[in-house]
């Protein structure tokens, strides 16, 4: 079977979880299968990487905001035209945004599209509604909580394929990345650390975390808090800005770290004792769960959106009420005086990552649903 080239249109160049789901596939795919190509509505760091480092075939496109639509057209003439000369078999379009454009241009250059959803969809959504309404072959759910929203808004009943994300797992030992992260991160022998990893954004709820960490530090003054990760997008920044005030303010200021935004953020969870999820709305997917039990970790998660998908709560991960600071600070002075019980959660979460969201696997159901598409 000869291997397709597909168009990969990403709305992103900064490195956000959906942007890590794409950059895997781009990175990952079998040359014989799937050669790919890539174009950024947005310019960023990633441009560079899969450019130079990557070696793909890269553009940059810029892209208005969607409510200038009449201004929008040059961009999806320009991608059909990429389209038709660089002789690409299939669009795959990242994110509501890259699939207005990206699903567009496929139609116009007579190309079947793939949209690869990552956010539930529902009518007071805005752009993952409107981007419904434009042909596609198939939408890629990244949950069956993402397929749901996605069929209530599909008007053309578009068939919809739930293949979950996956993340590179770990081939070094724990004990030496463990090692490793703790001495980047600072962290003591002794001091028990907790984290979360993720854009700062209100939803991804470090605000509930800094107040729960503020209760299991001032119950047990060796734990340590760190907020890892920055505002991406140009989004909330304002809002960021004011978390370390908030952790002063509770008292703790010298125990919660912000570490900004970090290219080896996988690797700097392997330092933590538990790992954090606190979504204050339901998460359509949760990469960070993911990324967390692969490193050996212990995981507490918001219990809404498609966390049951991924953890079975008490086996290999606990769950807490989303922005529920005193049940989260609950769960996490159990695990803090229970290292017997954050062993048992964090073997069993490395099983479940290495079982069921090895990236490998990913990125071979994708292949194989690309060439069913083709093949019609």
């Amino acid at each position: 079977m000869a291997a397709l080239t597909v168009l990969y249109v990403s709305p992103h160049g900064d490195l956000g979880g959906a942007e890590r789901v794409t950059l895997d596939l781009i990175a990952l795919h079998d040359r014989s299968r799937v050669r790919p190509q890539v174009c950024f509505l947005r310019d960023g760091p990633l441009v560079k990487v899969c450019r130079d480092e990557l070696h793909v075939p890269t553009d940059v496109v810029p892209a208005p905001a969607l409510k200038r639509y009449l201004a929008g057209r040059h961009v999806v003439r320009t991608l059909a035209d990429r389209i038709e000369w660089s002789g690409v078999d299939l669009v795959h379009s990242a994110m509501a945004w890259g699939h207005v454009y990206g699903g567009r241009a496929a139609g116009r250059a007579r190309r079947p599209a793939v949209w690869f959803q990552h956010v539930g969809a529902s009518w007071d959504s805005g752009i993952e509604a409107w981007a419904s309404l434009v042909k596609a072959r198939t939408i890629i759910a990244n949950s069956e909580f993402t397929a749901a929203g996605q069929r209530r808004v599909n008007p053309r009943r578009i068939p919809i394929e739930v293949v979950h994300p996956g993340t590179r797992l770990p081939e070094e030992p724990l004990e030496p990345r463990r090692a490793r992260a703790r001495a980047v991160l600072g962290i003591g022998d002794d001091e028990f650390a907790i984290g979360i990893a993720a854009r700062l954004q209100p939803w991804k709820g470090q605000e509930v975390v800094i107040r729960a960490a503020a209760s299991l530090i001032h119950a047990r003054p060796h734990a340590r808090c760190f907020i890892i990760g920055g505002a991406l997008f140009g989004l909330d920044g304002e809002w960021a800005a004011g978390l370390p005030r908030l952790a002063a303010q509770l008292g703790v200021g010298d125990r919660v770290t912000f570490t900004g935004f970090r290219a080896d953020v996988i690797e700097c969870l392997a330092g933590l004792d538990v790992a954090i999820h606190a979504s204050v709305r339901p998460e359509p997917f949760g990469l960070g769960l993911i990324e967390a039990m692969a490193n050996g970790v212990a995981l507490v998660a918001a219990d809404a959106g498609a966390t049951r998908e991924i953890v079975t709560p008490g086996e290999d991960g606990l769950l807490v009420p989303p922005g529920d600071h005193e049940a989260l600070a609950t769960a996490l002075l159990m695990l803090c005086d229970d290292p017997g019980r954050r062993a048992a959660l964090a073997e069993a979460g490395a099983r479940t990552a290495r079982d069921r969201f090895d990236v490998l696997q990913m990125v071979r159901l994708v292949e194989d649903l690309y060439h069913v598409i083709v093949s019609r």
